[in-house]
């Protein structure tokens, strides 16, 4: 029982059975002079401007949540932990990048995106379908990369938000440039109790204890132009003490989590480098992570207090070659580090080679763009033994552009998942143990679709597919025993909608609809913690110095376990509403989540969400 939380973060998470001007707002499809995500264009990507939701209280989870394809589980509300899946994955199966410097700990388990303030976020760029070929291993469900906010556009902000349960924010920015020299930094303090009322799955009206939290978080950023060299440099440190009240009508009142997370990265670049069509850029990073969890009183066993230590380290060179005949060549190479001091878990530790070569063809006056790319990684995984493996990651894409605002685009490749540390060398505990022998998770994945983009108007939709073998799972080998095993597969297909409407200069629209299909090829069971259908509707209407806004947010019923007719979650509709008044270099806001007192909202069994609450920010922009 030492290892609960671990436990939590494995089977809780359920792995899949698994601009001619200005874009339009909230959501940007791809499909624009922009630079693309990941410089993948022929991917079905969103780009999310959180411009576009300046002054509002929100947080990481709540803005990604909006994408089509993405959907964020939430596992008890403020500060608590939520992980996310992009078509139908695993929060396993997601690559989450900060300024492309990847936040995935090998011990698995996913991002926990409450560790993510958004304040230094400039946009959320989210790549979605297999892009294993992109980011190496885990990225069967797609990339998000986090673009932090830029140093060339001086700025000051200052805020605070306070809210139900005693909710406090508060957070400072600068941005300058003096001369070749830009600098940008934000600070960011954030508590609350969180001792809401809920009504668990037994329809019992409890309050949620030991919910409290609070956390510090700082990023600096310095950018220098040296003779056409661009240097910048990194550091991102991110603290919380949150309380771990677990089941709703089970609640430990003692239990404690402490993580750390300290990232440094430099990145250099230079375009002409040596001849003028080559660009160069290496990125070189260090990340420390360290979590900590205590819970001297647990309902069932030995009280628990872990400590885990992971050190990521890597350096990632590129040279991108403009080629004659309208081609973009691009070759990469990768070598990265991840080590992990957990004496339980015998300190295990993994050192990754990759290689990546993609082109990009414009044919017939760009017309037709073709889009290959392959990768290969070379990974050693040692504890105890050796072994070394790796994965080939191949991918082709293809848009057709007959009309100025309309593309049809389709996309077809494998990615994989290799096994992580959590899964691997799980500490035996009798009932519980790691599986050595584990191989990596592969899917084969397709998609296509059309892309309408205008700047009154954008229409995305769009159809995918992804078969996934060797998929990951704890399971009872036998009664009194649960080990992560290879089993089965699963099929996964949908569809993506998103509709963006600005037919005046007060009024936007955005309004986005999923449909999965997630089934388990041995039970035919819908996959576990993905609903099958999800929707999003916000409206914007602005006027001189005031704005309001409103959201809908529909997720269906939510299966909880990997078996036919399995329990669900009740299906559900919140809405939201607010308003930002902006006058000088003053903003005052004032909104409502969660508008109707809606207390059957949760995304897993038992762990209750938050019912209505009210967040007031006040805020000086110059």
């Amino acid at each position: 029982m030492k290892k609960a939380f671990v436990i939590l973060l494995l089977i809780s998470s359920t792995k899949s059975f698994a601009q001619e001007e200005k874009v339009l707002e909230p959501v940007i499809v791809e499909e624009t002079p922009i630079r693309p995500p990941l410089n993948y264009p022929s991917a079905f990507s969103t780009v999310i401007d959180l411009e576009d939701f300046s002054g509002e209280y929100n947080t990481t989870s709540e803005i990604l949540s909006f994408s089509p394809g993405v959907v964020v589980r939430d596992f008890g509300g403020f500060g608590q932990l939520k992980t996310l899946s992009i078509r139908g994955s695993s929060n396993d199966q997601v690559v989450i990048l900060l300024d492309g410097v990847r936040l995935n700990s090998p011990l698995g388990g996913g991002v926990d995106l409450s560790t993510i303030p958004i304040d230094y976020v400039d946009k959320f760029e989210i790549i979605r379908g297999g892009a294993s070929a992109l980011a190496g291993s885990d990225a069967i469900g797609g990339v998000v990369n986090i673009v932090t906010k830029k140093t060339d556009e001086p700025f000051t902000s200052l805020s605070a938000t306070y809210g139900s349960f005693e909710t406090l924010l508060f957070n400072v920015s600068r941005a300058q440039k003096i001369g070749n020299l830009g600098y940008f930094f934000s600070y960011t303090h954030a508590q609350s109790n969180g001792d809401f009322e809920f009504k668990s799955v037994n329809n019992l009206t409890l309050k949620r204890i030991n919910n409290e939290f609070h956390s510090e978080s700082f990023l600096g950023k310095i950018e220098y132009d040296l003779k056409g060299w661009r240097i910048g440099f990194l550091n991102e440190f991110f603290y919380d003490d949150r309380g771990v009240p677990g089941l709703g009508e089970f609640q430990q009142p003692d239990a404690n989590q402490k993580d750390i997370r300290n990232l440094t990265s430099i990145n250099v670049s230079k375009s002409g480098f040596i001849v003028p069509n080559i660009d160069f850029q290496t990125i070189i990073f260090n990340r420390f992570d360290q979590l900590e969890f205590k819970n001297p009183n647990p309902t069932i066993g030995i009280p628990i207090d872990t400590l885990s230590k992971l050190y990521s380290f890597g350096i990632n060179p590129r040279l991108t070659w403009y080629a004659p005949f309208n081609q973009i060549i691009t070759v990469a190479t990768e070598l990265k580090g991840d080590v992990l001091r957990d004496e339980d878990f015998d300190n295990p530790d993994r050192f990754t080679y990759s290689f990546f070569l993609s082109d990009e063809i414009s044919l017939f006056d760009d017309l037709i763009l073709i889009n290959p790319l392959v990768r290969y990684d070379l990974y050693k995984t040692t504890q105890v033994t050796s072994s070394t493996e790796d994965g080939f990651s191949p991918k082709l894409g293809i848009i057709y552009s007959p009309y100025q605002h309309i593309s049809f685009k389709g996309n077809i490749g494998r990615s994989f998942r290799a096994p992580g540390f959590g899964e691997l060398f799980f500490p035996e505990e009798g009932f519980i143990g790691g599986n050595p022998n584990l191989k990596p998770e592969t899917s084969f994945d397709f998609d296509f679709g059309l892309v309408f983009s205008h700047p009154k108007i954008g229409v995305e939709i769009n159809y995918f597919r992804s078969k996934i073998d060797d998929l990951i799972l704890f399971v009872f080998v036998s009664a009194q025993r649960i080990e992560p095993l290879n089993v089965g597969k699963v099929t996964e297909q949908g569809i993506e909608t998103s509709l963006i409407l600005r037919p005046f200069d007060f009024l936007e629209l955005f309004a986005g609809y999923t449909f999965l299909d997630g089934e388990l090829e041995d039970t035919g069971a819908q996959l576990p913690g993905r609903p099958r259908n999800k929707f999003d509707l916000r409206v914007v209407f602005s006027h001189r110095f005031l704005r309001l806004f409103g959201e809908t947010h529909y997720v269906d019923e939510i299966p909880l376990t990997p078996f036919p007719n399995s329990q669900t979650t009740d299906a559900r509709t919140t809405f939201d509403v607010g308003g930002t008044a902006e006058w000088w270099k003053i903003l005052l806001t004032i909104e409502v989540k969660n508008l109707f007192n809606n207390l059957d909202v949760r995304d897993a069994l038992d762990f209750p969400l938050p019912g209505r609450t009210v967040f007031v920010k006040a805020g000086i922009n110059f």
